[in-house]
């Protein structure tokens, strides 16, 4: 039932966003365009995640400064890590996207104006130009948010953490926000289809880029600050120190 009620809720949603579409056309100014664009989004993507059942907890809101621009560096569950972490972070993103999202009916449109980087990283010229653009982005005052992984894990357990993602972090100077999520692939990876699940979202204290000299050293401390907050059956992942 569910399944039927998000795929129908997801069409009536595109048609009733369309005619909103030629009015963003025409605002030129970027911030305008992105506020827009979040007067936009947020309705109907609180509403997604309704329809999901997802039950989410939400610690650490109160590490994000909110008068800078910072760069969210996540784990990647599933399909929802976006709309969650969009919704629940203290202050808006735009995000490091896969090329695949931009073809998305509407929503790539939308993901486009509010100033998505979609990276193509089977083309090294063109993921060089990306995460110039997500530099660019970052130092006009944009927050961006990244999944180092590059996919969904589709499980509880992390895949490989491409440490060159923090190259954007370090070219910007800004700090870093490690975002650790746990549960979300349940509401859909893990059957197939939407399923209510509990989820947890904890926002890490952020981590000053300045403070190092390569990324490897960054990616190291953002990587091991993800983990200890990701909760395998409300275990977490590392344990404190």
């Amino acid at each position: 039932m569910r399944n039927i009620l998000f795929k129908g809720y997801i069409g009536f949603t595109l048609l009733r966003l369309y005619p909103r579409i030629s009015r963003l056309k025409k605002i030129t100014e970027k911030k305008e365009k992105i506020q827009f664009v979040d007067k936009m989004l947020v309705p109907v993507l609180e509403q997604v995640i309704k329809i999901t059942g997802a039950d989410v907890t939400v610690t650490g809101a109160e590490n994000v400064p909110v008068n800078e621009a910072v760069l969210y560096v996540g784990n990647h569950q599933g399909n929802m890590d976006i709309p969650l972490l969009y919704l629940t972070a203290p202050q808006k993103m735009s995000f490091v996207a896969k090329k695949e999202m931009v073809k998305l009916p509407i929503f790539g449109f939308l993901m486009k104006q509010r100033q998505c980087v979609f990276m193509d990283r089977e083309n090294v010229r063109e993921s060089i130009k990306s995460i110039n653009e997500a530099i660019d982005n970052l130092k006009q005052g944009f927050s961006i948010a990244i999944f180092p992984e590059g996919t969904r894990s589709k499980g509880s357990e992390m895949g490989e953490f491409k440490v060159g993602s923090l190259r954007i972090a370090l070219k910007a100077g800004v700090k870093v926000i490690p975002v650790s999520l746990s549960g979300s692939y349940k509401l859909m990876e893990e059957t197939g289809k939407i399923t209510p699940a509990k989820v947890s979202i904890h926002y890490g204290k952020p981590i000053d880029s300045k403070d190092f000299k390569d990324t490897n050293g960054l990616a190291q401390k953002v990587l091991y600050e993800i983990q200890k907050h990701i909760c395998i059956n409300s275990t977490p992942l590392l344990q404190m120190p």
